[in-house]
């Protein structure tokens, strides 16, 4: 059972409080409560059985959690309580909505281009088919041996062109010394994942930045030239 995500959210002057725990074990579940003044409002549940029988670890279903609890805080803030009690879609994998108190006064709605469903129905039919992953990296176009650098990467689908989590390794490589790792950890759930320090110093040959994704069985790979300074 992972550890869970709690966050407070003021709209329209009603404060809302999302939980979201993973319920794990024999009840593969990340399951959301929104609160209202200590009553639950709604709760969104996502069953991901099927991501455990395709092999996927911990930080596949961490990452699933987050982006369910960002995606119900996201919608909050925007006005749209209606996505948090309206009725879910039915199909497999999407998540399932239980309404426990009448929509809050204060809530409006705000056009946005996703709903909570697409978003987290979405990341699941990703899980299950793979994702051609693309790089886009930031801040490697003037790299020195010894200097500091701050790098920002992106994962995206490069089919459909929006962000996906993945795991991502950043590594300094030369034909003089050993490979070397200077960063390594997961992306956020809209696929970004920043990184920073000093390039290890560099007497002879050449070095080059390596910087690796991987989101399941895909792997982008990217690489850049390190001058000496």
């Amino acid at each position: 059972m992972l550890t869970g995500f709690n966050t407070d959210i003021e709209y329209g002057g009603t404060t809302y409080h999302v939980q979201t725990e993973d319920r794990g074990g024999k009840n593969p579940l990340i399951e959301s409560l929104i609160y209202v003044g200590g009553e639950i409002l709604a709760s969104r549940r996502t069953e991901y059985r099927n991501l455990l029988e395709a092999g996927a670890d911990e930080n596949a279903i961490r990452i699933l959690m987050e982006r369910q609890h960002r995606a119900i805080v996201e919608a909050i803030r925007s006005g749209r309580i209606d996505l948090l009690t309206q009725p879910a879609a039915s199909d497999e994998g999407d998540t399932t909505v239980v309404a426990r108190s009448p929509l809050a006064a204060s809530a409006r709605k705000v056009e946005t281009s996703r709903s909570l469903d697409e978003v987290i129905a979405q990341w699941l039919e990703e899980q299950r088919r793979g994702v051609t992953l693309k790089l886009q990296v930031e801040g490697a176009d003037r790299l020195l041996a010894g200097q500091p650098f701050a790098v920002t990467v992106k994962t995206l689908n490069q089919d459909a062109g929006h962000g996906v989590p993945a795991q991502v390794e950043i590594r300094f490589v030369s034909t003089a010394t050993k490979p070397m790792v200077l960063a390594n950890g997961s992306t956020d759930a809209s696929g970004v994942f920043k990184a920073g320090g000093t390039l290890p110093p560099l007497d002879k040959g050449t070095g080059i930045l390596v910087v690796t994704a991987r989101a399941g069985n895909s792997v982008a790979e990217a690489k850049f030239l390190v001058s000496k300074a």
